[in-house]
């Protein structure tokens, strides 16, 4: 007999009014059948018309299971965990707030969910759509800061090093009553731009020997806007990165803190490296924000690490 998954669709937002309405709008249009998911709104203290877009799309669907969720400790892993704590479904799928999907979208994940009893949690293939133009510093090297996750055409586990992206992540709830939640010392706090907190999540199943598999065909767009595509902003996203991988190693040896020092030294050395051929395609630009971003991830990292 064919399996039924269930899934509870959790979308954390943070002044995003207009980015979220145009997110729900896209997933309402997916021709999955609405018994078979929720979706869930966290908002994490936000200061705009949140509640008010929220609340048009529940009145606008009754059909559909649509709440509003009100998370008031500020940061996306309060947030998240909020709705691991909320969602009812057995299937929880993370998903950002400035995101556009295809209509079979909601449908690629409950097969796979279907077809695949074993599997615990996945990471879905996300594409960058530029709102606005994009500028020429930003190489493709970059990309991933975005957003980007592309692992190819087939399904397959992630290799030891590899992980999904937040935005776009699935996992059976049981699994955080076994391995607990989203770290709250990481992940974007209001303007703070910390990370890293899935990433550390997806550690502690990989130290168990969690298979995590990549989906291709749930696809999606993480939609940039020129907020995002500043030399400002992309070094506050860096020094974050920074901060965050010095955090996790609060607990480790002075060696272990070393040593990942040097290899983001080596890290910015290489991207030195790298250099030569954007200089000879006359693409200086991508070059120069190559070096800086290695360079603000080394600072970032130092920052927390003294």
């Amino acid at each position: 007999m064919a399996r039924s998954s269930r899934i509870s669709i959790i979308i954390c937002t943070y002044d995003r009014a207009d980015y979220l309405r145009d997110t729900l709008q896209s997933l309402l249009k997916n021709k999955a059948d609405p018994d078979r998911y929720e979706l869930l709104i966290i908002d994490n203290n936000s200061s705009d018309n949140t509640p008010a877009v929220a609340h048009q799309f529940i009145d606008s669907f009754p059909d559909h299971n649509i709440r509003y969720i009100k998370e008031s400790q500020q940061g996306l892993s309060f947030a998240r965990n909020r709705g691991i704590r909320e969602a009812k479904n057995p299937i929880l799928l993370f998903l950002d707030d400035d995101i556009l999907t295809g209509s079979q979208f909601i449908r690629h994940w409950l097969i796979f969910f279907d077809q695949h009893a074993d599997a615990k949690c996945a990471g879905g293939r996300i594409e960058v759509q530029f709102d606005d133009p994009r500028p020429s510093w930003m190489s493709h090297f970059l990309l991933p800061l975005l957003g980007y996750h592309n692992l190819g055409s087939t399904v397959k586990t992630y290799g030891q090093r590899k992980y999904p992206f937040g935005g776009n992540m699935a996992f059976r709830q049981s699994i955080f009553d076994e391995y607990g939640f989203f770290n709250t010392d990481l992940g974007r706090k209001g303007e703070e731009l910390k990370a890293s907190e899935e990433k550390e999540f997806f550690r502690r199943l990989k130290n168990d020997n969690i298979e995590i598999y990549y989906l291709p065909d749930a696809k999606l767009d993480h939609r940039v806007d020129n907020e995002r595509l500043t030399p400002d902003y992309i070094k506050r996203q860096a020094v974050g990165l920074g901060q965050s991988i010095a955090l996790q190693l609060r607990q480790k040896t002075l060696a272990s803190k070393i040593a990942k020092g040097s290899s983001e030294l080596f890290k910015l050395i290489v991207s030195l490296g790298l250099f030569l051929p954007y200089t000879f395609t006359l693409q200086w630009s991508k070059a120069v924000m190559l070096i800086k971003f290695r360079k603000w991830i080394l600072e970032g990292y130092l920052s927390v690490s003294q």
